[in-house]
């Protein structure tokens, strides 16, 4: 299998995960306070987990307003 056809395949996967990272990103910015860790820290899992950081911010990490 070429390169190519590779990523002809993973494109949809790559497109969602940066859509999710970046709603996550700028949801932390906007909320005032996260819960157990820090607003910067959240981001560094967002950025750094890929498709799983954003999902476990979402799960564990969001405060309720």
């Amino acid at each position: 299998m070429e390169t190519v056809e590779i990523l002809k395949l993973l494109w949809p996967i790559i497109l969602i995960q940066f859509v999710v990272q970046i709603f996550a990103i700028v949801d932390v910015a906007r909320r005032k306070k996260t819960r157990n860790l820090t607003s910067a820290a959240w981001i560094v899992i967002i950025v750094v987990g890929e498709i799983v950081g954003p999902i476990v911010y979402f799960l564990i990490g969001r405060a309720e307003d």
